[in-house]
């Protein structure tokens, strides 16, 4: 059964302030939690790049030099 944004955000308005915060409380939990897994992912791909030889080292003088030619 599909849910849709705003029956979630119909049914969060009938919820007392309590409640409301509560809600507020697990979502930023889940919020970091998701945040913190996706930078473990990059982190993980960008150690792979350089232990495979993907990836160059430089200053962001390099780089900006490296994209404009």
């Amino acid at each position: 059964m599909a849910v849709t944004i705003n029956k979630v955000l119909t049914e969060l308005d009938e919820l007392s302030l309590e409640d409301k915060e509560y809600v507020k409380e697990t979502l930023d939990k889940m919020l970091n939690e998701d945040r913190r897994k996706d930078l473990l992912r990059m982190s993980e791909e960008a150690l792979e790049d350089y232990q495979s030889g993907n990836s160059k080292e430089g200053t962001a003088q390099d780089l900006l030099k490296a994209l404009n030619d």
